[in-house]
């Protein structure tokens, strides 16, 4: 008897259900919608760049109504909401009218929205403390709380990627670090809560990217010397990542954070 009739053969009479494996590398998202906050810059915007060349029905959220209309006609989608994570009360009926924007299910939800600053320990305030755990720590959880509840009321079993830092591998004295620490913790905490559900949560922490948030434009040179890599991260290198996770290649991935950092916070340069 052949391999194949033995595993056919054992799948009936044990009543186990085989796995779905997906081999195809383009249109991986296809028939799927994700709600991308954040999405109107930097890395958020990459990603929806990228699940939108994946086939996936995008929904760009972020808090400027110019600069979110301005990057849904770069996308390519009409589909938007706007919404500040300061507000959080307000965060399960801005997911709802995602979904109905959309005109269909969200599917997918991924979390880039969050802000850091500089800060010189010891003369940190109380008002900058807050501005950033309400965003990247507060905001964060409400909002993956609150898509979870929309997706255990709609038989949704879909994915939820945070967008972390590096940082969450350094010592913790920043507001922003902290919060990166934090934000890898409820990650597993909130996979554990959901993967029951079908519900699959995990983060990408990226090291140094170009984006405006370390002062890179377009055209700027991407060389970062004291890197052990040389460089900067790009966004495109983030995304084509994020769509792996949050496709039906990534079901097994839960509650893990995946690093991307060039070798920043992991490997040492050796002089």
């Amino acid at each position: 008897m052949s391999i194949l009739k033995k595993v056919i053969n054992k799948l009936r009479t044990e009543k186990l259900v085989p796995v779905k494996c997906s081999v195809e590398s383009g249109n991986i998202l296809a028939g799927k919608t994700a709600l991308i906050v954040g999405g109107s810059g930097g890395i958020g915007k990459a990603i929806a760049k990228e699940f939108a060349r994946q086939g996936c029905n995008v929904v760009i959220s972020g808090r400027s109504p110019e600069k979110t209309k301005k990057c849904c006609e770069e996308i390519g989608t009409e589909h938007f909401v706007i919404m500040d994570l300061n507000d959080v009360g307000s965060i399960p009926a801005k997911i709802a009218e995602a979904a109905q924007t959309a005109g269909s299910k969200i599917d997918i939800l991924v979390n880039s929205s969050g802000i850091n600053g500089k800060f010189k320990f010891g003369s940190i305030t109380e008002e900058e403390f807050d501005k950033v755990m309400d965003v990247d720590l507060k905001g964060a959880f409400f909002l993956c709380q609150a898509m979870g509840n929309y997706m255990i009321e709609n038989g949704i079993k879909g994915h939820i990627l945070n967008i972390s830092s590096a940082s969450a591998l350094r010592p913790a004295w920043s507001p922003y670090q902290i919060s990166k620490w934090a934000v890898k913790g409820m990650t597993i905490g909130l996979a554990d809560k959901l993967l029951p559900h079908g519900i699959i949560v995990n983060a990408i922490a990226p090291g140094p990217v170009a984006t405006e948030m370390l002062g890179k434009g377009e055209g700027d040179s991407i060389e970062m010397p004291q890197q052990p890599s040389k460089r900067y991260a790009v966004p495109e290198e983030i995304a084509s990542l994020a769509a792996y996770m949050v496709s039906d290649l990534g079901d097994l991935i839960v509650g893990d954070t995946f690093y991307i950092t060039g070798g920043s916070g992991i490997v040492s340069l050796h002089h």
